[in-house]
């Protein structure tokens, strides 16, 4: 059953897995059948994509958190959270995002967005 409580756990399981590198763990949220724009706007992946998404946006490993409260209506949740993301040769990209999960009636994310844009990501060099 799909509750405001499932939704904020669904969050926050989610950008804990990303902290701990798990994207099998990232992955269990996510519906058979789910489609991800990140961010918002672009081709929707799908399927063993998703996986290969994370994977290359994670792969350096990530420090994620919320920067706000979590945002539930009847069968979404949005929020805003900050990745810090290692890049080569030391550089740290820092990202002001906000994603918004759409639950399906089973309570796993069926649509996810991510909304940012240039004026929401920085480069910081070692």
């Amino acid at each position: 059953m799909l509750t405001p409580e499932h939704m904020q756990q669904t969050v926050d399981q989610y950008l804990s897995a990303i902290n701990a590198g798990d994207m099998p763990a990232v992955m269990a949220l996510y519906a058979d059948d789910a489609s991800v724009e990140d961010p918002a706007g672009t081709e929707p992946k799908r399927g063993n994509a998703i996986l290969q998404f994370y994977r290359n946006a994670f792969s350096g490993g990530a420090k994620v958190e919320l920067t706000g409260p979590v945002r539930i209506s009847a069968k979404a949740a949005a929020f805003p959270f900050r990745a810090e993301i290692a890049g080569p040769e030391g550089q740290l990209t820092v990202v002001e995002v906000i994603d918004i999960f759409e639950f399906d009636p089973d309570g796993k994310v069926a649509k996810m967005t991510a909304h940012f844009g240039p004026t929401n990501l920085t480069v910081q060099n070692a």
